[in-house]
């Protein structure tokens, strides 16, 4: 007989088995002679391994930032400030002057073909924010998609990775995510405040001005879900 099977034979049988036929509690079991007690077992490296990987719990940098920022934001954003999320790609400018705080940048990636199952590299021009004007032309450049900037425009600077021809520190500075939150909203909360200065003016009352426009359709939609629920 395997040893796996002859020490499941010498191991007591389950309370559950007679768990109709009597009344003892499963904490009544005996536990085979032979076999380590379920302290012992407990006070191994088990026990050390589960309470290390229960009590130490380590927050990474990111993290915190990322839970002040939505703290801050729930806090003190208006209702219609929306968040939005971002990838992160790598490219080379090739053209800055031209638009006013954007520049083009080319992103090399590779592309699938479904006809002939071979990918092939690619390339494709994005329109970025600039808003300090810290790029020159032949940046290698990190940029993050997320909030819109302008109508052709989805993309920002995030990071100088190798710059080209002036050094880093003779340009501007440029914009963390956190400055441009906070940018953005700055600017959200001061148009807020002037709609509703408006609408006061107008003789709307100060509790329905301070309420958030609800567009038609969003309208419909709330109005729908309502009268299903």
């Amino acid at each position: 007989m395997s040893p796996r099977h002859f020490l499941r034979a010498m191991q007591p049988l389950r309370a559950s088995v007679f768990s109709r036929a009597t009344t003892t509690p499963p904490t009544t079991t005996t536990i085979h002679p032979l076999l380590p007690s379920t302290s012992s077992i407990l006070s191994g490296p088990l026990r050390r391994l589960n309470s290390t990987t229960t009590t130490t719990t380590t927050t990474e940098p990111a993290d915190q930032l990322r839970t002040a920022e939505a703290a801050a934001t729930s806090t003190t954003a208006p209702p219609s400030l929306r968040s939005y999320p971002y990838s992160t790609k790598l490219g080379t400018v090739v053209s800055v002057g031209k638009m006013q705080h954007t520049v083009r940048v080319n992103h090399r990636h590779t592309e699938w073909d479904a006809h002939l199952r071979k990918p092939y590299p690619k390339v494709t021009t994005y329109k970025v924010s600039d808003p300090r004007d810290s790029l020159r032309e032949g940046d290698v450049i990190e940029f993050t998609s997320g909030a819109p900037r302008g109508r052709h425009v989805r993309h920002v600077v995030e990071r100088i990775v190798a710059p080209f021809g002036s050094a880093v520190e003779e340009r501007p500075a440029v914009m963390t995510r956190q400055e441009r939150e906070a940018e953005r909203l700055a600017k959200r909360v001061a148009k807020w405040e002037r709609r509703e200065q408006r609408l006061v003016a107008e003789g709307v009352p100060l509790e329905e001005a301070k309420k958030e426009r609800v567009g038609k359709v969003r309208r419909l939609v709330q109005e729908r879900v309502g009268a299903w629920a």
